[in-house]
């Protein structure tokens, strides 16, 4: 424990950094973050006999990053940059495959993985610049507050009092009581957040609620489906990116999930 909460406080004061910094520095960060996940991709799927497309996966997700950034949407907002830069990637990867072997296991699992890193980790963009440059720090806080409150709500509540199993041939460690306790923990993390700056985040106790109770559930299907993943594979961590933490992808799998759902509320009632 002393190990998790002193490498957790570290990853943390570095996000905060990165973030506060903004696009200049937000970007290559996400560039860093796409080839550290692609590889623990790449090596767990390695263990089922399945390749990925590598060079594909990397330059097609840093496309669609550079296709992410506000400024093509407040200058060219009829375009769907990010549906454009998806679409050239499916048939970039499709004609290397007619090319190379018809592969269509390698090209598959490259897609799945191309809609799982990057273009969700693509909002990290979008979130930091809406509704602008100031205040988009703000928004973009929301996901990483609800996904940590999750997580950690989900793991000390399962611990005390977990009896029934959530999702038993997935993760066999997750309980409907540690769930329950997330997204109350989720709840109040952003309750007392929001209090904190209420003139950035208006919010009823109501509305906050509701958006809370999907970040956190949208925070534990993110987890879910990263544990069938390396259930698939034959895991238990998808690397050693962190001491005690496991891999890089364990730490950012709610987040993944939280992200496009946050940016698509934020747009909703916005």
């Amino acid at each position: 424990m002393p190990t998790r909460v002193a490498s957790a406080l570290v990853g943390a004061a570095l996000l905060l950094f990165v973030l506060w910094a903004g696009l200049p520095l937000v970007l290559p960060t996400l560039v860093l973050v796409l080839w550290l996940g692609s590889l623990e991709l790449k090596e767990m799927l390695a263990r089922r006999g399945i390749g990925l497309n590598l060079p594909f996966l990397f330059l097609g997700g840093v496309g669609l990053f550079l296709f992410s950034l506000p400024q093509l949407y407040w200058h060219f907002p009829q375009v769907p940059w990010r549906e454009v830069g998806l679409g050239l990637f499916v048939m970039a990867s499709f004609s290397y495959e007619l090319l190379k072997g018809a592969d269509l296991t390698r090209f598959a699992f490259t897609l799945l993985a191309f809609l799982y890193l990057p273009w969700s980790l693509g909002y990290v963009l979008l979130l930091r610049e809406t509704p602008d440059g100031a205040l988009g720090l703000w928004t973009l806080s929301l996901p990483i507050v609800a996904s940590f409150a999750t997580d950690i709500g989900a793991y000390f509540v399962g611990r005390a009092w977990g009896k029934r199993k959530l999702a038993p041939e997935i993760s066999p460690g997750k309980t409907v009581e540690g769930s329950m306790g997330g997204i109350l923990v989720s709840f109040l993390a952003l309750v007392a957040y929001t209090g904190l700056v209420r003139e950035v985040f208006p919010f009823g106790l109501l509305e906050l609620w509701f958006f809370s109770l999907l970040l956190s559930l949208a925070a534990q299907l993110g987890d879910l489906a990263e544990s069938m993943l390396k259930r698939y594979c034959g895991v238990k961590d998808s690397g050693r990116f962190l001491p005690g933490h496991g891999g890089l992808l364990d730490r950012i799998d709610s987040l993944l999930f939280t992200l496009p759902l946050t940016y698509y509320l934020v747009v909703l009632f916005t």
